[in-house]
């Protein structure tokens, strides 16, 4: 009796695996944006959220911002920048801004600005005479919501952030020891 008794437990067992519902499948990852896709995001999303008229340029690890109406040009390598960027908000304005530091500020490789002028071709190539900053700002415009609680600006300025984050890491940018160490 008992080997027999063995035996249907073991077919009872293998119907009850069989009609078991399978595992649910693990949930896919969505892949990283590639280099393109981030500077194709990038330089969309820097020009609609800015205020004044600019023409942005995002290529080569580089992000070179073209004011108009002040008539000069900012640019970052983003290979020379210091993370974690900033968020944060100038002279008690509304609009928050992007701080991004770079390791060798007074070198003028990795940050700097130009003022438009015959002698640098307007502002149309990185040719001609710059002065190096420590930082480039950023703006992202701010926003009155109309549904209450949305906090749209911030999440416009998170997002850019992390996209420049994840720009900048992609093109070799090193972690502030303080943020790791401190």
């Amino acid at each position: 009796m008992l080997p027999v008794s063995l035996g249907l437990l073991s077919s009872a067992s293998a119907l009850a695996a069989e009609k078991a519902p399978s595992e649910p499948p693990a949930p896919t990852r969505k892949a990283d944006p590639t280099k393109a896709q981030t500077e194709a995001w990038l330089r969309e999303h820097i020009e609609a959220w800015n205020d004044t008229e600019v023409h942005v340029t995002v290529k080569d690890c580089r992000v070179m911002v073209l004011d108009k109406p002040r008539e000069r040009t900012e640019i970052v390598d983003l290979r020379g920048l210091l993370l974690p960027i900033e968020v944060i908000r100038l002279n008690g304005g509304n609009d928050a801004t992007l701080r991004l530091r770079v390791k060798e500020k007074h070198t003028g490789t990795y940050s700097m600005f130009r003022k438009c002028s015959a002698e640098n071709r307007y502002c149309a190539e990185p040719t001609g005479k710059f002065q190096s900053l420590p930082y480039v700002d950023l703006s992202v415009t701010s926003v009155r919501d109309f549904v209450p609680g949305r906090q749209t600006d911030v999440d416009k300025s998170l997002r850019l952030e992390r996209a420049l984050e994840h720009y900048s890491r992609l093109c070799g940018a090193m972690e502030d020891a303080r943020n790791r160490l401190f």
